[in-house]
């Protein structure tokens, strides 16, 4: 079978697309450290990095923002404060991971900044959300961990 043949690359090997996201939950025993990891692997640039996506994202006050694969809300919890998620503007964001033990680190971090937003776990190949119904969409380390990668842009209009 071919890659064509729905038919990705995990690591080393090749797999069916459907038992990838089976094999995602590998960092489930390591949640808690992973930023420390983001931090070795980037030698710290990760940090850069966000406040770059953010600052060019061109995001304003009131608009709706998904953090895609956002396990550690560093990106959501950024666009929280730019968008107003917590004010009467109508901004929102939402933070999405694959894996249940990066998502509530993800949702801890907010909770303990005093920030309520949603988080839902799903598939960043199959999200539960209507096409064009975000203004900006962002991946950070999660983009190399999927297999089609355009599908998450479609649910933003501007993509």
């Amino acid at each position: 079978m071919t890659v064509s043949d729905r038919q990705t690359h995990f690591g080393f090997k090749q797999v069916a697309e459907e038992d990838k996201a089976a094999m995602s939950p590998a960092c489930s025993p390591r949640s808690h450290k992973i930023r420390c990891m983001n931090d070795l692997m980037s030698l710290g640039l990760h940090r850069l990095w966000k406040q770059f996506a953010i600052q060019i994202s061109g995001v304003k006050s009131g608009e709706r923002v998904l953090d895609v694969a956002g396990g550690t809300a560093d990106l959501a919890r950024a666009f929280a404060r730019r968008v107003g998620a917590f004010s009467r503007t109508g901004g929102q964001v939402w933070l999405t991971d694959i894996n249940n033990a990066m998502l509530k680190v993800g949702r801890d971090r907010m909770l303990d900044e005093g920030m309520l937003m949603p988080a839902a776990q799903c598939d960043a190949e199959r999200l539960p959300f209507p096409d064009n119904y975000f203004d900006c969409v962002t991946v950070a380390f999660g983009l190399r961990n999927m297999t089609t990668r355009n599908r998450p842009w479609r649910k933003c209009g501007a993509c």
